[in-house]
């Protein structure tokens, strides 16, 4: 068994996935291996982990879920009871290879968010469980202290492209949706500007375009600009966004800068909607006031798409934990 493993030891896969043998009269005729391969039938198995959850919306629950029917043992804090997965409180909590946080974690004062339970979750109650890495978004200063005090460090899994480009996916397809939604007329012919042309923008472009929506995108960036055109938009730079604003049905601001404010939203008209997909692009107040429909979209995946959103998570979750020498 050890001189198998030796032999599939280079093979990139996982740490938690494992080669399994079990005997087998397979043909020498139909494996060019080495004759002790020839003779073993190989699987590969999930070897289990522990795992802890703390907090956090659908994407979290089912995020557990899908841990516990790979085989892991899964314990999570601050969010409902789920088949195969242990419930418990902080106190009795344990450290985990695998601790898992929100995304993006949030957290107020202190408080780690926990919308399925309404049961609050300090931050100072759980602690002493963040050890090694830790995964989660967007911490505040709360986390950042935690995590100094208990020497872990932090792993934002939006920073991996193998995690955020689906994830990316799932947002735009989410953030359609909840436009829609509030919209009175059809995608057919409405007029969508896009503002930013990053990760998310380029897929909600590709998405709203083939509902036959006449999309422009207006971003700063040339190099953006000129892969919206090969996309097939128009393109605006930002010294146009007032005017372009003031011509649309639907705003989909998209870029991590407060760029639609009180000068852009003072030209558009009454009854615009305006999603915000980032925490301070659109001031949602001066909108209201100019009778637009504006809102904020934040963790629209685990709105959305929470099982989805869980499986993408699971996935990177064990090529970072793989990576773990």
């Amino acid at each position: 068994m050890e001189i198998c493993r030796n032999y599939f030891r280079d093979f990139a896969l996982p740490r938690s996935y494992v080669p399994i043998c079990t005997a087998s009269a397979l043909s020498e005729r139909r494996l060019n291996h080495p004759p002790f391969v020839r003779r073993i039938r190989w699987t590969w198995g999930v070897f289990p982990l522990t795992w802890l959850i703390l907090g956090g919306d659908l994407r979290s629950y089912m995020l557990a879920r899908e841990a516990a029917a790979a085989g892991h043992s899964v314990t999570t804090v601050g969010l409902p009871e789920a088949v195969g997965v242990k419930s418990t409180t902080a106190a009795e909590a344990t450290g985990a290879r695998i601790v898992a946080l929100p995304l993006p974690v949030a957290e107020a004062d202190g408080v780690i968010p926990t919308p399925l339970t309404g049961a609050p979750l300090p931050l100072s109650s759980v602690e002493h469980l963040l050890r090694r890495k830790v995964w989660g978004g967007r911490a505040g200063p709360a986390l950042t202290s935690a995590l100094q005090r208990s020497g872990a460090v932090l792993i934002d899994p939006n920073d991996s492209e193998t995690y955020a480009i689906p994830n990316a996916a799932l947002s735009a397809e989410g953030a359609i949706v909840s436009a829609l939604a509030r919209y009175p007329g059809s995608a057919a012919g409405a007029n969508a500007l896009i503002v930013g042309y990053g990760r998310i923008g380029r897929v909600l472009a590709r998405l709203i375009s083939r509902w036959d929506a006449r999309v422009c995108v207006c971003a700063r960036d040339p190099v953006a600009r000129a892969w919206a055109q090969a996309d097939g938009h128009q393109t605006a730079d930002m010294d146009a966004l007032a005017q372009k604003a003031s011509l649309c049905d639907i705003l989909f601001q998209t870029a991590p800068a407060p760029l639609v404010d009180k000068t852009v939203i003072a030209g558009m008209r009454p009854g615009t909607l305006v999603s915000d997909l980032t925490r301070c692009g659109v001031n949602i107040e001066a909108a209201e006031e100019r009778g637009l429909i504006a809102w904020r979209d934040g963790g629209i995946p685990g709105k959305y798409a929470p099982e989805a959103a869980a499986k993408i998570l699971y996935e990177e979750l064990l090529r970072g934990d793989s990576s773990d020498s």
